[in-house]
């Protein structure tokens, strides 16, 4: 057994309004380089896997991205596009013959899924992987759920001679702690026979889902409707709502549901566009007591959602602070014409009783 130890740099839109959208999908950063490392038998290849990937949208890099990474343009240019490095990196794989893929973390494969899907590559190829920091804090004992790269590397006694935030230089010291890591094979089988969503907090977010309405209503989402059937996104049976969506915040929106086995908190967030329409993202989480508390404060103050200041029958009592948030700020200048034609007209009837 081989493993495929990968690594990501990715850049991202300089401005929300700049997120690129096709559809329903949505394309929140883009990869632009991919390091990988093989380790077979508990000894690292010298045959490593290393590329730039030009990016087709996001192709400012921000500042900070490019200190952290040490990645320019110039890096860039010559680079080919995502779906023909892929290519490339899968044949790449195929010569080690049976392998897994490992990450440090569990953003890796869902990023480079979520690119490749909107470049519509296919990638099922990339379904089996494993994250390697549960696999590091059981074995160490360590009891923090999240650890550094860096700190792994210096609790495993690796000695630290690369640069970090370099794709390949990532993936190279993340298959030094990988050979630290013992019974490898049986660790991953246990990872997959726990109910993962539940142990492991990197994979709280069950199931995210995105696209574009024109109103920041909760009505405007798909299958955000009460009349709506909902079904659990990890074990797929039907659940049902505990009550009503309620107002967060400003723009966001929380329930939270129960199947017979898990409880999930619904959140819906809405951003405004450039083009005058609004981003909704929706994501279904596991939630704890802390948000079953929250859901039951939130519901019985029956705060009002944004379309509720539109109505203009219902008048608000404005002593409430959370209430005069919501209400429509006064024109100023339009009020300081009213009282100049005022004094205007003022003015002028005395001139003529004068």
């Amino acid at each position: 057994m081989t493993y495929i130890v990968l690594d990501m740099e990715w850049s991202q839109p300089v401005c929300k309004e700049k997120t690129r959208i096709a559809g329903t999908k949505v394309l929140q950063v883009e990869i632009i380089q991919i390091g990988a490392v093989a380790v077979t038998d508990g000894k690292i290849s010298e045959n490593f896997f290393s590329e730039f990937v030009k990016p087709r949208y996001y192709t400012e890099l921000k500042g900070r991205i490019k200190k952290l990474t040490g990645i320019t343009k110039d890096d860039l240019k010559d680079a080919d596009d995502l779906v023909i490095v892929m290519e490339r990196f899968r044949q790449w794989c195929e010569g080690f013959g049976d392998s897994i893929i490992a990450t440090w973390g569990p953003d890796d494969i869902p990023t480079l899924r979520g690119q490749c899907l909107f470049y519509n590559y296919d990638v099922s190829w990339l379904s089996d992987w494993f994250n390697l920091q549960p696999l590091m804090t059981r074995q160490y004992d360590i009891d923090r759920p999240q650890i550094t790269l860096q700190s792994a590397v210096e609790i495993t006694g690796v000695q630290q001679e690369l640069d970090y935030h370099s794709a390949i230089n990532d993936a190279y010291y993340t298959a030094l702690v990988l050979t630290k890591i013992n019974n490898i094979p049986s660790e991953i089988e246990w990872q997959r026979k726990v109910d993962y969503a539940h142990t492991n907090p990197f994979r709280r977010i069950c199931q995210t889902s995105y696209g574009t309405v024109k109103t920041a209503r909760m009505n405007s989402v798909p299958r955000l409707s009460p009349l709506n059937r909902y079904v659990c996104p990890i074990c797929g049976k039907p659940a049902t709502l505990k009550g009503k969506l309620v107002w967060l915040r400003p723009m966001n929106y929380m329930a939270v549901m129960h199947c017979n086995k898990h409880s999930i908190k619904v959140t819906v967030r809405f951003e405004k566009k450039a083009d005058r329409e609004y981003l909704w993202t929706k994501r279904y989480v596991l939630s704890d007591e802390k948000d079953e508390n929250l859901y039951d404060s939130l519901i019985n103050k029956d705060l009002p959602a944004p379309a509720f200041v539109t109505d203009r029958t219902v008048k608000p009592d404005r002593s409430d602070k959370t209430y005069r948030r919501f209400l429509p700020k006064k024109n100023k200048s339009l009020k300081k014409k009213k009282n100049k034609k005022k004094k205007t007209k003022m003015s002028s009837e005395r001139k003529n009783n004068g």
